[in-house]
């Protein structure tokens, strides 16, 4: 019958049924609010699928039936409909015809609804089935779709739907059955005979895997059985099956493990097969879970350097956000086949205990640094160093205190550098009274560093073994501790400074000192100290002047009581008194001080409408009267009285100069009101420069203070752009009179960033018709937060789920970017009868030379070049002590990245040593964006020679659907 009538069947019953059809079909009106779909989690989203029938709106009568309680609606809809009461079977027609119930729709272009057996048949050129239940994604079929609307269990013809599990997959089929789960897990299962699956989301894809039988559980799991993988209609690859996990939220399970395909096919008789990543997840509960894994690399025809091992790996993840406490504990345990052993410890934990209290923990920790630097691949990890630092912060009152220290591990030696206890105290100003103010702060520090190589005539301990004469390397141990408080006070404005210092040295490290007698310097005794130390007690006190001028010149005045040494403290103790404290003189120190800001304005040149020079230099002026220093404190510094000239007055000037060129860029907006942009075209900072007419005066030569120099560029036309020199000013010690003026660079330093915006690149990219951003900064494009084989790719510390993907990472621009850090840095040679010690790797891994042990010298060799241990254990407050001459270095390290074409990137990081001529470290990628897949090409050499290739395609939507090749190999 024609649709002018409604006809309206109800059957009260705890499970009842409501149909409806539109009583004036050519007057469309607003679809009313769909009560039905209440229970639909997906009803609130702002993103809702698309409506696939418009529903007439309901009269009164069937409003009231349809929100009545206790009874479920059925809705159905068409053009045309014709209803068989015997058979309760409703014949629907339409564009498109519906049938609802509940939640569930199916729309088709015919529809026969059997209200007894609750069995929909729809027929048509597209039909669509939505079931919130079981997903956000639609069931379409082309042909015939037979569904139970009461069961949920169906069949259909020519299928195709979609899931989500971290990524789209597509899943199509020419025949399918499918049914719901009634009970409160609501999954849907289809059952595909020759389906297909691919994450390509057009209308041809580019891949797709094509398998005979193909089970899909909603929001729980998808297997096909076997697979082909096809590249367009090419058939490239054969799987026995493939699964997807698509449970959100974490699961306990099987890891996938790592190999390529030369792990089961040798593609050389010296490959060694290796394997990562065997093991179990344990999804413990919401708040922690746990991973254990197991690393194999084969021992078949092994080598001194490479021997074969098998590695353990443990860790342990923890997070309680109402707790406020995150962290994770890791382990990792390496048994190499020639015995060695290496154990890694990881352990990182935060927590906040109040809004005022914090503790934080991140410990790293290796048994064999040798083992755990010659094992890596990651060049980044040969020469790095394994730090651990634990601190804990409080908050009382408006004390803030901290206590925490840090552990240093050198890779490839024993060497260790411990920081601890290290202990703070601060408070913001005190108003004690209206006119007292006062700013107290307490720093305590321990530094100790164990296990360092000696150098020099005391590094070996000789002696005989089976009557032929053998000689061990031995090593030392120093420690400092420094106090110091200050207690600053502010009275009526007048600035009150005052500071207590405390340093204690040691040092096990023999010395041969020559000892100056006081009384006849000319006569000096060689004598040998097995051990070093010196503790330093100071106090100093200053008192300042309200500022003088305060908006021009800034004149301050001070007079402060300081010692007449003042590179020393007032009591000192050295081994040269025999643990005796002596002590020098106080003296006054008038003082007066300006620093003025002084700017001139230029006209403009280019896009620069204008340019601002600034110059804020400081210049104080010092006075002291001459004062006297007993022989006992020269002879417990071991200085010559008769070239001592620190007791002389003190009448010097001191300057420090900073300069800011900047420029206004133009504005191309006449009617913005913002201010123009401002950069920085260059900044240069100096140290203090400090002359002296007495000593001058007195000895005839330079008048100069300052030992050393160094000077700071800066610019904002380089993004990063820094460059550092530093040079020694005098040759000989500054405080004797016979030491000369002749400037000598100790150090250079510069890094920048360019990119193919920057400079002159934009300027060259703009003449060619290119549109190119003025702003001179990096333009750089970070991953795609959804990436999952980006996601992968993290550093990691010591123990734990290691970075195995570490080299793939490369950084996605809009155009090439490179940067560049160079160092350089130098010793001035000794001058007069110092007894030199030259600094000898080849000396220092003799040892390994005469055991026969060549890799290990090659690699020890390497080790001291490129990281040398510490030529003294602690820098010696006594003169006469041994010269160390370390070798110089320059070192240049480089990172660049480039788009080679739209879909080829590159990337390429190496270090450059200078003196040896050679690169210590190469690390080349090439990647390719396939569409859907990602091929990456990847090349690394760490300095100790290890070097590994490795060539993998893989799917972006599932990292471990892929092609693998890996070939690494170690230093012979």
């Amino acid at each position: 019958m024609k649709l002018a009538v409604v006809g309206l069947v109800v059957a009260m019953s705890a499970i009842s049924a409501a149909a409806q059809v539109p009583s004036r079909p050519n007057m469309p009106r607003p679809a009313p609010r769909d009560t039905t779909r209440a229970a639909d989690s997906a009803a609130t989203d702002s993103a809702r699928a698309k409506e696939l029938i418009k529903w007439a709106a309901p009269d009164s009568i069937m409003s009231a039936l349809m929100t009545r309680p206790g009874y479920s609606v059925t809705r159905y809809q068409g053009v045309k409909v014709r209803f068989n009461a015997n058979a309760r079977t409703l014949y629907l027609e339409g564009g498109p015809a519906g049938v609802a119930r509940g939640i569930t729709l199916l729309v088709g272009d015919t529809i026969t609804y059997n209200d007894s057996t609750k069995v929909v048949l729809a027929r048509g050129d597209t039909l669509v089935l939505r079931d919130p239940t079981r997903g956000n994604s639609d069931v379409v079929a082309l042909g015939e779709m037979t569904y139970n609307v009461e069961l949920r269990r169906g069949s259909v013809t020519n299928i195709s739907t979609s899931l989500e599990s971290g990524e789209q997959w597509f899943v199509g089929g020419s025949r399918a059955g499918f049914v719901s789960d009634t009970t409160a897990g609501k999954a849907t299962a289809f059952y595909v005979r020759s389906g297909t699956i691919t994450s390509c989301d057009d209308s041809i894809p580019d891949y797709h895997f094509a398998s005979k039988q193909i089970k899909l559980v909603s929001k729980n799991l998808l297997v096909a059985r076997p697979a082909v993988l096809y590249i367009g209609d090419v058939p490239v690859f054969w799987l026995p099956f493939i699964f997807q996990d698509m449970r959100s939220g974490r699961r306990s399970g099987i890891l996938t493990p790592r190999f390529g395909v030369n792990e089961i096919a040798r593609n050389s008789p010296s490959y060694r097969r290796h394997v990562d990543n065997v093991g179990y997840y344990f999804a413990i509960n919401d708040f922690m879970d746990a991973q254990l894994s197991l690393d194999w690399r084969s021992g078949a025809s092994s080598t001194d350097s490479d021997p074969g091992w098998v590695k353990i790996n443990g860790q342990w993840r923890y997070r309680w956000l109402e707790r406020f406490l995150s962290g994770s504990f890791a382990v990792s345990r390496l048994s190499q086949r020639d015995g060695r052993r290496n154990t890694a410890i990881s352990w990182d934990h935060a927590q906040d205990f109040s809004q005022t209290s914090r503790l934080t923990t991140n410990i790293n920790y290796v048994t064999s640094t040798d083992l755990q630097r010659r094992n890596t691949f990651d060049p980044n990890q040969a020469l790095a160093t394994i730090v651990s630092r634990a601190s804990y912060q409080q908050k009382v009152g408006p004390a803030s205190f901290s206590i925490g220290g840090s552990r240093t591990q050198y890779p490839g030696r024993e060497e260790v550098a411990q920081d601890f206890p290290n202990f703070s105290i601060s408070t913001p100003t005190l108003a004690l009274a209206k006119w007292l103010e006062w700013t107290p702060s307490l720093n305590v520090n321990n530094s100790e560093r164990f296990k360092l190589d000696r150098n020099g005539e005391f590094a070996y301990r000789f002696g005989f073994l089976n009557g032929v004469l053998d000689s061990t390397r031995l090593t030392s141990d120093s420690r400092q501790s420094d106090l110091n408080f200050t207690t600053p006070l502010k009275i009526f404005g007048f600035s009150l400074s005052n500071s207590i210092r405390v340093s204690d040295r040691e040092s096990n490290d023999p010395r041969r000192i020559s000892i100056i007698n006081q009384d006849d310097p000319t006569q000096r005794t060689d004598r040998i100290f097995a051990r070093t130390y010196s503790t330093e007690v100071d106090w100093n006190t200053s008192f300042s002047l309200p500022q003088l001028l305060p908006t021009s010149l800034k004149l301050s005045p001070s007079i402060s009581i300081g010692n007449v040494d003042g590179s020393r403290a007032y009591w000192v103790r050295t081994e040269q008194t025999g643990g005796r404290y002596v002590n020098q003189s106080k003296r006054l120190t008038y003082g007066i001080s300006a620093s003025p800001t002084l700017f001139g304005l230029f006209p403009g040149l280019g896009p620069i409408s204008r340019f601002r020079h600034t110059i804020s230099p400081t210049i104080g002026y010092n006075y002291a009267p001459a004062a006297e220093i007993s022989r006992e404190f020269l002879a417990a510094l071991n200085t010559d009285p008769t070239s001592y000239i620190g007791s002389l007055a003190s009448n010097n000037i001191s300057l420090n100069l900073s300069q800011v060129l900047e420029g206004k860029l133009r504005s191309k907006d006449t009617s913005s009101t913002a201010d123009p942009r401002k950069i920085k075209l260059l900044a240069i900072g100096m140290t203090p420069i400090a002359y002296d007419f007495e000593r001058k005066r007195a000895t005839g030569n330079s008048g100069f203070l300052n030992e050393t120099m160094n000077f700071d560029f800066n610019s904002d036309l380089l993004p990063g752009f820094r460059m550092g020199v530093g040079y020694s000013l005098f040759q000989g010690a500054v405080t004797s009179d016979t030491s000369k003026f002749k400037p000598f660079r100790t150090s250079l330093e510069a890094s920048f960033n360019i990119n193919g915006n920057s400079g002159i690149f934009g300027a060259i990219t703009r003449i060619f018709g290119r549109a190119v951003p003025m702003d001179p900064r990096m333009q750089r494009v970070e991953p795609s937060a959804d990436d999952a084989l980006n996601q992968r790719v993290a550093s990691t510390p010591v123990a734990g789920v290691a970075a195995r993907d570490r080299m793939f990472s490369m950084p996605q621009t809009e155009s090439w970017q490179a940067s560049f850090t160079f160092s350089s840095t130098r010793q001035r040679p000794p001058s007069g009868n110092a007894q030199v010690v030259e600094f000898d790797p080849a000396a220092i891994c003799r040892p390994f030379l005469e055991a026969n042990q060549l890799f290990n010298y090659e690699l020890c060799v390497e080790q001291q070049e490129r990281n040398p241990s510490s030529a003294l254990p602690v820098d010696p407050i006594t003169a006469g002590g041994p010269f160390i001459r370390q070798p110089s270095r320059e070192n240049l390290n480089s990172q660049m990245s480039f788009h080679i074409t739209p879909k080829w990137s590159a990337s390429w990081g190496t270090n450059y040593d200078f003196r040896e001529r050679e690169f210590g470290s190469q690390v080349v990628t090439l990647q390719r964006e396939l569409h859907d897949w990602r091929a990456i090409f990847a090349f690394s050499r760490t300095p100790t020679g290890n070097f590994s290739f490795n060539f993998f395609i893989a799917l972006n939507a599932q990292p471990d659907i892929k092609f693998d090749y890996n070939r690494q190999t170690y230093s012979q």
